[in-house]
């Protein structure tokens, strides 16, 4: 039976003021979680703000900053709980988004994603659903999954994870075998991808019950003005699922050699 207590992991770096509305949601939520923020390395007010959160969530702080990867994965390993959620210090999520997506959970379940809007500061109104994944709420096999993420992404900032997938998935920098480079992405599209190659299904919420706030400094809005970054970022996510596909066909291979010695046993 699988235990379906949640720990919610925010990774921050010099955002006090959008971290306050972060913490907030998290802690709203209708469905008990744990809350970890890890810092490393703000130099604002980061730990002034997280005073007032006192008794309320567990903060753990690194003076050095080694790079968001690093900040991700300390958070998850402070994690107690074997269910992740990780959102990011400038987005928020709804009062029932850990417990509408906890409900799909089951031992066959890699994942529950919940669909989102964005929010534009500039313009100060939100978007459409930014998924359309299509389908109601419910629990699904893999594969449309993984067909949507080989031509888009869906946020792992959207979703719940189990904490063996961040782990085994969390590269520090770059996907291996390639140069493509870009700070922050890969890992969050293979904790996704690669939830589909080690489960059958996963769970879909079609409420936006996420949302991403769209501003100067976010890493897409940044590489979205600029060529050469909008280039590497693409590259690091082709990296990314062409990553995805080698483990899948060693994982058939692995399967094909199993099944083969059983048969053989058999004769």
């Amino acid at each position: 039976m699988i235990n379906k207590k949640v720990s919610i992991v925010i990774p921050t770096f010099n955002r006090a003021d959008y971290l306050i509305e972060c913490i907030d949601s998290c802690l709203a939520q209708t469905y008990p979680c744990e809350i970890i923020v890890c810092d490393h390395g703000s130099t604002d007010n980061t730990p002034e703000v997280i005073k007032r959160y006192e008794g309320k969530i567990k903060y753990v702080r690194r003076e050095l900053d080694s790079g968001v990867h690093f900040c991700w994965l300390d958070g998850i390993l402070h994690a107690s709980n074997d269910l992740i959620h990780i959102n990011f210090d400038d987005d928020w999520i709804k009062p029932l988004f850990i417990e509408k997506c906890i409900e799909l959970f089951n031992e066959e379940v890699g994942c529950v994603l919940a669909e989102a809007k964005i929010y534009s500061e500039k313009e100060q109104k939100y978007s459409e659903k930014i998924f359309n994944l299509n389908i109601n709420t419910g629990i699904y096999p893999v594969k449309n999954l993984v067909d949507f993420n080989l031509r888009y992404l869906t946020s792992p900032c959207a979703g719940i994870y189990r904490k063996k997938i961040l782990i085994d998935n969390l590269f520090v920098g770059c996907v291996p075998y390639s140069k493509n480079e870009y700070h922050g992405v890969g890992p969050d599209i293979l904790f996704t991808l690669m939830s589909c190659n080690n489960y059958l299904y996963y769970g879909y919420v079609d409420e936006p019950l996420v949302v991403f706030r769209s501003h100067e400094k976010s890493i897409t809005i940044d590489a979205s003005l600029d060529v050469q970054k909008q280039f590497k970022i693409d590259k690091a996510y082709d990296d990314a699922r062409i990553y995805f596909f080698i483990n899948r066909i060693i994982a058939k291979f692995k399967i094909y050699n199993i099944v083969r010695k059983f048969i053989s046993k058999k004769i």
